[in-house]
């Protein structure tokens, strides 16, 4: 947060907020969940403009809580994990790309950071949402810089944007068909796996190349199952685009939620079909270059 108006946070040490960088990251211990109620009682809830989203189970597996509280069956960003990415891999006053917007929690978390935030989403009712909410912000000087919202198709705008220009790539894709955003033909949730693939991929390539040379990007993926129960692969295609695009996987965590109601599910599921109950995601950040240069522009 700013100076301006920044959310009260105990002082660190080798760590942000009390939380390090290990390779699992526990929601469900109280320094995340200490910050995570300092940023809501900021406000930061970002369930505006998902009214329109269903959820799937695939399966017999619940839905994913996809790095997020879930609430009402719809899952939201967590501010702790996007301000936590923006301090380990982006450098101070550092621009953002993140070509799956949503919601307006990780815009808000950079802005407010000081980090020139561009996302890009397909729904004008959440573009209008999220500039809503930053208008507020505005009015209660929490930002320190203007976030920007894109309206349209990754797919399309990407390569509009000029190359090698962003500090760092943060996003979390649609896990496939697991959450329905829209009946839009240029939504990967819509997308038979086969098409979702080679969209994937084609964004994938065009965030590394709006990214500048030895920098890092961070993708935040979870798993989902087909039609036959088996798992799609989404983690290992994710590695694979992005090293075929030239940024090589770097860090690879895991981001371990709270239970919540799994326990209650999983008897029946396990019994039925032993698939496990899942309350975790994958966060993998890549980097393009050298990972020394970019390690030594970070002050975290």
């Amino acid at each position: 947060m700013t100076q301006r108006a920044q959310v009260t946070a105990p002082p660190a040490a080798d760590a942000v907020h009390g939380i390090r960088p290990f390779s699992v990251l526990r929601t469900d211990l109280g320094p995340w969940r200490t910050r995570r109620r300092s940023w809501e009682d900021v406000g930061l809830h970002s369930r505006r403009g998902r009214e329109h989203v269903s959820t799937y189970s695939t399966g017999s597996d619940p839905v994913s809580r996809k790095n997020a509280t879930i609430g009402g069956g719809l899952s939201t960003f967590d501010p702790v994990l996007a301000e936590l990415s923006y301090r380990w891999y982006c450098p101070d006053g550092g621009s953002i790309l993140d070509p799956f917007a949503g919601g307006s929690v990780r815009g808000l978390v950079a802005a407010n950071n000081g980090h020139p935030y561009t996302g890009i989403d397909l729904s004008p009712s959440q573009i209008d949402a999220n500039e809503e909410t930053a208008a507020a912000w505005r009015d209660r000087d929490l930002l320190a810089v203007e976030p920007r919202w894109i309206l349209g198709d990754s797919a399309d705008e990407l390569p509009r944007l000029p190359g090698g220009t962003f500090d760092y790539v943060f996003t979390c894709p649609p896990y496939h068909s697991l959450e329905r955003y829209s009946d839009h033909p240029a939504d990967l949730s819509a997308m038979r796996w086969g098409q979702f693939e080679q969209v994937y991929r084609e964004i994938i390539t065009e965030t590394v190349r709006c990214l500048a040379p030895n920098r890092f990007t961070t993708w935040v993926v979870g798993e989902v199952r087909g039609s036959t129960g088996t798992l799609r692969g989404l983690v290992p295609l994710t590695i694979a685009a992005h090293e075929a695009a030239g940024a090589r996987l770097y860090n690879d965590s895991i981001l371990l939620n709270t239970l919540g109601t799994v326990p209650m599910r999983l008897g029946a599921q396990w019994r039925a079909s032993r698939k496990i109950g899942r309350h975790h995601q994958y966060v993998l950040t890549f980097v393009k270059g050298d990972p020394r240069k970019p390690t030594a522009a970070l002050t975290t």
